[in-house]
């Protein structure tokens, strides 16, 4: 092809057509020019297919992650109720020197409440590795740039830290000497070859003890208190994490905007003895992209979305369920971590 415009250039140029070679000489570089675009197309429509496929890649892989990340919050944030309640009613039993409760039951609220406290771990190797590879302008969807980075910088800001928790537990360890070895679980001590079985006695024995521990109750006070504070924050970073899923569309967050629609209003009680007598009704409300529960004296807390009806406030231990009955009638029902579930019904405008 090449030597058969070559062959016509020359042609022109022996003939003395300088008209006509002009012509066919901007008409050539025309052509040149239409083909260099066409390539420079061609290239940049393969380029943004790879760029497509990459993002859709890395969004799958992000999703993927935090769905898993998700699951170990929630299960998490679960033992970690558990914790503050077991802590709660072995600190009840101490203050009120309750000898009706069961030696072996105390043991349980030593085990998985005093002993026992629980770290959140997130799965950030997907968006670590966009993060170092510089690769986040693949990525278009830029509200969702912002709450990965909001969540991450959450995440990493270290409150999470379990020191504080640890050194708690080890000083109560330190306290336990009397009476830990009675009171220590069963499974623990055949673990390491501990072959003493104590009897009822020496565990009731040891009990006596525990509650004379001035020194024990002041560090699971503490203890107590710290892991309410770590679990307020775990709920805070599980609403960060929602709002990355939100831009998945992920199935099992009810979307923001039809969190108003379905779940605000006023609700009102319906049990016949109420367990929170200056809670006849209650607000449910949405600002700031949060639903908050507002008791009767106006004060507001926010929740955190489990799932497509579940919800927890976030500053204290208690849980928020939504329903619906075949009439369309919307109830909720609130549980407290230590109480019965209390029930309510929607008022219908």
């Amino acid at each position: 092809m090449i030597k058969f415009f070559r062959k016509i250039r020359q042609n022109l140029l022996s003939e003395g057509k300088n008209g006509k070679y002009l012509k066919y000489a901007i008409g050539e570089i025309i052509l040149v020019v239409i083909g260099i675009v066409i390539a420079l197309q061609i290239n940049n429509s393969n380029e943004l297919r790879k760029e497509k496929n990459e993002e859709a890649l890395i969004l799958s892989d992000l999703k993927e992650d935090f769905i898993a990340t998700r699951l170990n919050f929630i299960e998490t944030i679960k033992n970690q109720e558990r914790v503050i309640l077991r802590s709660r009613d072995l600190i009840d039993a101490i203050e009120t020197q309750d000898y009706s409760i069961h030696p072996d039951t105390i043991r349980e609220y030593i085990r998985t409440g005093a002993f026992s406290h629980h770290r959140e771990e997130a799965v950030m190797g997907s968006y670590d590795a966009i993060i170092g590879s510089g690769k986040t302008s693949i990525i278009k969807n830029k509200e969702l740039l912002n709450v990965l980075a909001n969540f991450s910088s959450q995440y990493k800001a270290g409150f999470e830290d379990e020191s504080k928790s640890d050194n708690l537990l080890n000083l109560m360890m330190t306290a336990s000497k009397d009476f830990y070895s009675a009171l220590s679980n069963y499974g623990l001590r055949n673990t390491i070859a501990l072959k003493k079985d104590y009897t009822l006695k020496e565990k009731e024995i040891a009990v006596k003890n525990l509650y004379a521990n001035e020194s024990f109750l002041a560090y699971l006070l503490q203890k107590t208190r710290w892991e309410t504070i770590r679990v307020i924050y775990q709920k805070n970073l599980l609403k960060s994490l929602n709002k990355v899923l939100y831009q998945f569309n992920f199935n099992e967050l009810t979307p923001e905007k039809e969190l108003i629609r379905r779940y605000s209003g006023i609700y009102t009680y319906k049990t016949i003895e109420p367990n929170i007598k200056s809670w006849n009704n209650i607000t449910i409300s949405y600002a700031n992209e949060s639903l908050y529960l507002i008791r009767p004296d106006g004060r507001e807390d926010e929740l955190v979305q489990f799932n497509d009806s579940l919800f927890y406030v976030i500053n204290w231990n208690l849980m928020l369920d939504f329903s619906s009955t075949d009439s369309s009638t919307h109830k909720l029902l609130i549980q407290f971590i230590d109480r019965d579930p209390v029930g309510y019904e929607k008022v219908e405008n």
